[in-house]
């Protein structure tokens, strides 16, 4: 990562057409033979926690849409942006939830549209109280993009590098375990499970994305503070790794005061920090916007990143605990 901060931080006090070379640089980096964290990143992955463990589907036994836009590193050209919409349900009479979401995400001439579905079955321990362990999995399609023409370099007629317009669809499963109670939640979980190598290849050249599993841990709580109780606490942890990568961690906590008004801070291992704000609107609706920016001398060329998540309960209010 620094390796590549450097190589644009040169580039952009240069010509336009040396970054441009660089720009293009950095996405063979991450599009051919590189294996690294590839999934996208949320920092209000509060909110989508069944796409990250399909065992949390139906956790909150809500009925519950979601939608997130996130745009990162708004400063550099071709950064990444990620977009979802998700829905989830819980079954009152069946111990098991479902779930599906539609996800779309590109970084470059690289992008990837995704439709999957969830499904998770949940073992009560304790009928009076919130005690149980739930299984999920999860199934889907991706389409896969590669689009070459808006790879932009010094020498056009270079032959290494792929110059076409092409897509692949490849299937997806993923698999999780959570125990949860009412304030707490801990699991793990494996999305992209199927590991394999998306090729593009024709006259001109080769290009190569490697999939790769994922292994994620993700938990959390919730504590109710003050005489009235009107302080609700929720700290997450949310621990990633992928093989040849380091281990990255990412800490969050949330206030929601008055049941109304949600404030957040967070801190990730890889240098960054997250500020949170958001509102409940008539106890069926959240609209949350998420700010994060690297502690680092390259902040300058990077830039924040932004998300954005709006959720819709169909539930009646008196029906569910907030998760």
């Amino acid at each position: 990562m620094n390796f590549l901060c450097d190589l644009y931080a040169l580039c952009v006090k240069k010509d336009s057409k040396a970054r441009l070379s660089l720009i293009a640089l950095l996405i063979l980096l991450f599009t051919q033979q590189v294996t690294a964290q590839q999934l996208p990143l949320y920092s209000q992955y509060r909110q989508n926690g069944f796409i990250i463990n399909p065992a949390l589907t139906g956790v909150d036994e809500h009925k519950e849409v979601t939608a997130t836009y996130r745009r990162q590193w708004h400063r550099m050209p071709g950064a990444p942006e990620t977009a979802t919409l998700g829905y989830r349900h819980y079954f009152e009479d069946d111990p098991m939830g479902v779930g599906g979401y539609l996800i779309y995400d590109k970084t470059g001439p690289t992008s990837s549209i995704g439709i999957n579905g969830t499904y998770s079955y949940h073992i009560d321990f304790d009928r009076r109280e919130v005690r149980r362990l739930s299984f999920g999995i999860s199934g889907g399609l991706y389409q896969y993009r590669l689009n070459g023409s808006e790879l932009v370099l010094d020498d056009p007629n270079d032959a290494a590098i792929y110059t076409n317009n092409v897509s692949k669809i490849l299937p997806d499963a993923g698999f999780g375990v959570v125990y949860y109670t009412k304030q707490y939640f801990g699991g793990i979980s494996v999305p992209q499970a199927i590991s394999m190598n998306v090729k593009f290849e024709g006259d001109d050249g080769l290009s190569e994305i490697r999939r790769i599993a994922h292994f994620y841990a993700l938990g959390g709580g919730k504590f109710h503070l003050g005489i009235d109780e009107q302080y609700l606490i929720e700290p997450t942890v949310w621990v990633k790794y992928a093989p040849h990568s380091p281990i990255n961690v990412d800490l969050n906590t949330r206030v929601t005061l008055d049941d109304m008004i949600i404030l957040g801070v967070g801190y990730n291992t890889s240098n960054t920090a997250l500020l949170d704000l958001g509102v409940k609107i008539a106890q069926r609706a959240k609209l949350l916007y998420g700010l994060s920016f690297h502690f680092s001398k390259y902040h300058s060329y990077l830039g924040f990143n932004h998300e954005v998540t709006i959720t819709y309960t169909f539930d009646a209010p008196e029906h569910y605990y907030d998760y």
